[in-house]
């Protein structure tokens, strides 16, 4: 293994095992309306349905996926949080895999993908949505999270938080509007893109400064490039 595939993956060694508290997903004010907005798009997938989860982490939503369907597999860079997490949860598949290179599956192997708060982290989202995508089935579905960044909130980072929002240990390398993270998904190959914002519960400022994005799409028909 090269220097920068080692330095990555220590990296996120010691985001999970020293920053598990911090970093995990179930202990975020938005978490409830993620659960609520998975829910909703993949209620109408059969149970039996193959489903993949890019970038598990502690599996804060593994466990919800896992409560819908019946064979889930999840992958995450961490081995030792992949290791952790195949204890806690012993009826999912966990493959220790980074998500930005290819994905270790056959082509159109899943009904739908769950990523969530993992795009900010990657050097080429792009190629991780290609990869999504090649893995699932036509008309499969792509179901993203990521943090939100719009004007109104960019002007407040800028005012009031910019040191803190862009510390150099801050591992998001990657800040996305609604509109740049639609444009990336259409860029992957992705079609019948639907995106809104989502907060943690509290309407007023949910609506001025939400704190996520969540964009759904499918897989259209192959193209005659592919």
């Amino acid at each position: 293994m090269s220097d920068t595939p080692r330095q990555f993956k220590d990296y996120y060694e010691a985001y999970w095992s020293a920053g598990r508290q911090t970093f995990s997903g179930s202990n975020q004010g938005y978490a409830r309306a993620l659960r609520r907005w998975m829910t909703d798009e993949l209620r109408d997938l059969p149970t039996e349905a193959p489903v993949l989860e890019a970038g598990c982490g502690d599996g804060s939503f593994t466990a919800d996926l896992a409560r819908h369907f019946s064979s889930v597999t999840a992958i995450d860079i961490s081995d030792g949080q992949i290791a952790e997490n195949a204890r806690r949860l012993p009826g999912i598949t966990f493959r220790q895999h980074d998500v930005s290179e290819r994905l270790p599956f056959e082509d159109g192997v899943f009904a739908a993908v769950w990523c969530s708060e993992v795009l900010e982290h990657l050097f080429d989202p792009g190629y991780a949505l290609r990869e999504m995508r090649r893995v699932l089935r036509p008309g499969g579905r792509l179901l993203v999270t990521v943090p939100y960044h719009g004007r109104f909130k960019n002007l407040l980072i800028a005012l009031f938080n910019w040191d803190e929002h862009f510390t150099p240990s801050n591992p998001h390398i990657r800040f996305y509007s609604t509109r740049t993270l639609s444009r990336l998904a259409g860029a992957a190959g992705f079609t019948a893109i639907g995106i809104k914002t989502c907060g943690m519960g509290r309407s007023f400022r949910d609506l001025l400064v939400p704190t996520n994005i969540l964009l759904r799409a499918a897989k259209g028909p192959v193209s005659e490039t592919e």
